[in-house]
């Protein structure tokens, strides 16, 4: 019988796909099919795997893997069936090499698509900026006027941070447009939003129902995706791999903001980080540790952008 990999839902879509180059290893040096039992089989494709049901009894006698380390990875590859139910392991030498060629394998819907293109397209040389507000499972801080990424494991990030972030991004590129994606923001924090930017959003017709608190949205989560993908510039939250990864394994590069490590609303301070091509690990060093990031004190010293918009590598 066929080799087969499943990767199963443990975790919301940005960290299985993050996880996928793990999948991809064991078909390129074992053979396995990969196998996808998501729930968005309706609107993404990704070339080289399929979608499909892991039925309770095709659990039997699978080899289970979360993090397994190279020797791990090695020795599971002699197995037929393989179930991946975590977001790390694998040989990272091997992960590197296939992180941004697995992220080229994705496909959206055609339906979606042409949606997104009428909605791009007609903006011209207009900087697309995107705004990615995760709230959710994202707590916020005892006192609204402050940001501490140490709050808690995610830490909510203030509204106003944000409209200071879109003035600063205004005031430094001139012409631009935000997309926005968010999942938990009121109808009146959106529509204040609204009032004082331009911006433009997808539908709210979400068809998915997550079973994972704090991860369900009014937008299509893969539609928003692709859309941030297009995008220049990222406003985003910090820790979350829906701001990482449409920034740094799809599209083209993309210049990331976010908050300082703590800031307030008196005073906020913002920076900047650009690491397209690189790992969740990255990601988390740019706050974490600092690695990779640039405070800035205005939006003066935000770099240049090279396009406005990307749609070609859709």
């Amino acid at each position: 019988m066929n080799k087969k990999v499943y990767s199963t839902p443990f975790a919301g879509l940005c960290n299985r796909l993050e996880a996928l180059p793990v999948c991809f290893a064991f078909q390129e040096y074992f053979g396995h099919e990969v196998v996808l039992d998501w729930p968005e089989a309706d609107d993404l494709r990704i070339v080289g795997a399929r979608f499909g049901k892991l039925y309770p009894w095709q659990k039997l006698g699978a080899r289970r893997f979360s993090a397994p380390s190279p020797d791990e990875f090695a020795q599971l590859g002699r197995h037929r069936l393989l179930i991946q139910k975590g977001l790390f392991g694998g040989i990272p030498q091997v992960n590197r090499r296939l992180y941004l060629a697995t992220g080229a394998r994705l496909r959206l819907n055609p339906r979606l698509l042409v949606q997104l293109l009428a909605q791009f397209a007609p903006l011209g040389d207009t900087i697309v900026v995107g705004v990615h507000v995760r709230r959710g499972d994202y707590r916020p801080g005892t006192d609204d006027n402050l940001y501490d990424l140490e709050h808690h494991i995610h830490s909510q990030v203030p509204l106003w941070w944000y409209e200071y972030a879109m003035g600063e991004v205004m005031r430094r590129y001139q012409k631009v447009i935000f997309y926005l994606a968010h999942n938990g923001l009121t109808a009146e924090e959106e529509a204040r939003l609204h009032h004082n930017f331009p911006l433009v959003q997808a539908p709210k017709d979400n068809p998915y129902r997550p079973k994972r608190q704090g991860h369900q949205a009014e937008a299509n989560p893969v539609r928003d995706l692709f859309a941030l993908a297009c995008c220049p510039i990222i406003i985003g939250s910090p820790m979350s791999t829906f701001t990482h990864y449409p920034a740094h394994a799809l599209g083209r590069p993309t210049l990331v903001i976010q908050p300082l490590s703590k800031t307030c609303r008196a005073a906020p301070r913002m920076g900047y980080s650009r690491l397209f091509g690189e790992g969740i690990h990255a990601w988390m060093d740019t706050l974490y540790k600092g690695v990779s990031f640039y405070p800035v004190r205005s939006g003066v010293e935000l770099p240049d952008v090279d396009y406005p918009q990307a749609l070609e590598w859709l």
